[in-house]
């Protein structure tokens, strides 16, 4: 269709569903900038028409971008070469990139679908910020979406897989959620608008292919003739549910929790009297928070942390998804993301104040004669020792295989590893234990105990008083 003739679809059908979707799900705003994801199929193509039938209406700025995965050879370069042609002739700025997504699969190690997922919205939200668009419109459809939603139930999806594809996701919309492919096709043969197909959706080699060709007909034939638009009213009502539990979590995290950049410590008596969907919900937000990858995050995963905690399994941690790890404690519970371990090693000097760790680390200390009567240690992260008892080089660090030490009160010595168990220090915080040392012989494991060598006696004549802060 040449684009002198756009102005009599707006009357059509389809522009008129395209409007209701906009409006419905408040995609766009007037003055918008639009990046039109453009693939040459018939629903991008649609799109973009449609789009440009409503560009005066909603006084819209309207782009094009393509990307060439380089998956079918000249079929995939005649696509481009397409679609190139086709915003040149409706005037429209066009951006286009080549990547070799199979080799690029490979070198991720993720499937090719996946991958061509991945380069395709990271190429797109790159344009679009180089263009300064507002949005950046894609052609799913309501066909897309019932596939999606049967995908996601055959392999076992909770409510957040449920939910479907959202009608916006940041600056991605998604105007056509809500069109069936029986009306694309109506409206593009209706006006003489031509578009490409991909032959790859018409092979049986993928998951989504064997639902589109194969299943899908079959329930609509053999059970519900409307079962596309069964399931996107299902998607739709399962997507509110979730976002309002989505949204509870949130707020209750904020409540229960300690929120850090790579950790998450949440009280666990407050998280075991909320019901066990909303505990699901917590562990999910949680990987989310902590930017972990929630499509690899398995209902098992979460099951079998939820089963730790009830039957109270402290110290047990268990692995969640990548470097996230979640532990049960004696009173808290904590997600926390697995770092390789840095060294910290650092000379200090009594007495005297100093700064370590770019001010993370604070040390405080002070020599006496002696102990003040009825003295009480005011707090774990102060500690009194017989400086006389002690020997330089002095050092502060984390902690080393195979550390040993005779604990305040004890007779013989023990390990770290042992000391920490015992103690019942959880795993996430022991790499951030800091370690005082007296020429390589542990004085004080900060904030648990002294070493009983170097306690305070009737005998001592000089009293180091010290206090280590960590922020």
């Amino acid at each position: 269709m040449h684009p002198s003739k756009l102005g009599n679809m707006k009357n059509d059908e389809f522009i008129d569903r395209l409007r209701e979707t906009i409006n419905h799900f408040e995609l766009l705003t007037k003055g918008d900038r639009v990046l039109v994801a453009v693939s040459a199929g018939p629903d991008s193509v649609a799109l973009l028409f449609g789009l440009f039938a409503l560009e005066s209406e909603l006084d819209l700025k309207l782009y094009v971008a393509h990307l060439n995965h380089k998956l079918r050879g000249t079929e995939s370069d005649e696509d481009e070469r397409f679609v190139r042609n086709l915003a040149s002739r409706l005037k429209l700025e066009f951006f286009s990139k080549r990547v070799d997504v199979k080799k690029e699969a490979k070198k991720q190690k993720l499937s090719i679908e996946e991958c061509a997922r991945e380069v395709r919205y990271q190429y797109l939200e790159k344009i679009a910020h180089l263009i300064k668009a507002d949005k950046i419109a894609t052609g799913h459809q309501a066909d897309d979406q019932a596939e999606t939603f049967l995908m996601r139930l055959l392999r076992g999806a909770g409510g957040a897989g449920l939910s479907g594809i959202p009608p916006k996701r940041g600056k991605i919309i998604r105007p056509l959620i809500r069109t069936a492919r029986e009306e694309i096709e109506s409206f593009l043969k209706a006006n003489k608008i031509t578009a490409r197909l991909d032959s790859s959706n018409y092979l049986p080699d993928y998951f989504r292919n064997k639902i589109r060709l194969a299943l899908l007909p079959k329930i609509k034939k053999e059970f519900n003739p409307k079962i596309v638009e069964v399931l996107n009213r299902t998607a739709d009502i399962i997507s509110g549910q979730q976002e309002y539990i989505e949204e509870t979590c949130e707020r209750v995290l904020q409540d229960i929790g300690i929120i850090r950049q790579d950790k998450i410590v949440i009280d666990l008596k407050k998280f075991s009297g909320y019901d066990i969907c909303l505990q699901r919900e917590m562990i999910r937000q949680c990987v989310h928070q902590l930017k972990g990858d929630l499509k690899k995050l398995s209902f098992d995963s979460v099951d079998r942390s939820l089963e730790l905690i009830r039957q109270k399994k402290s110290g047990k941690k268990i692995k969640l998804v990548g470097k996230i790890w979640l532990e049960v404690g004696e009173k808290e519970l904590a997600c926390f993301v697995e770092k390789k371990k840095k060294e910290f090693n650092s000379l200090i000097s009594f007495p005297g104040e100093v700064n370590l760790r770019d001010g993370k680390v604070r040390v405080v200390s002070e020599i006496s004669r002696r102990i003040p009567r009825n003295f009480i240690t005011p707090n774990q992260n102060v500690a009194l020792l017989d400086m006389d008892k002690m020997k330089k080089p002095f050092r502060l660090r984390n902690r080393r295989k195979g550390d040993r030490f005779k604990p305040l009160g004890m007779k013989g010595t023990k390990t770290l590893a042992d000391f920490f168990i015992d103690a019942k220090v959880p795993h996430h915080l022991r790499e951030e234990v800091l370690i005082l040392t007296s020429k390589d012989k542990i004085v004080w494991v900060v904030g648990y105990r002294i070493s009983d060598e170097f306690k305070v006696t009737d005998k001592t004549k000089k009293v180091l008083k010290i206090e280590i802060v960590i922020q």
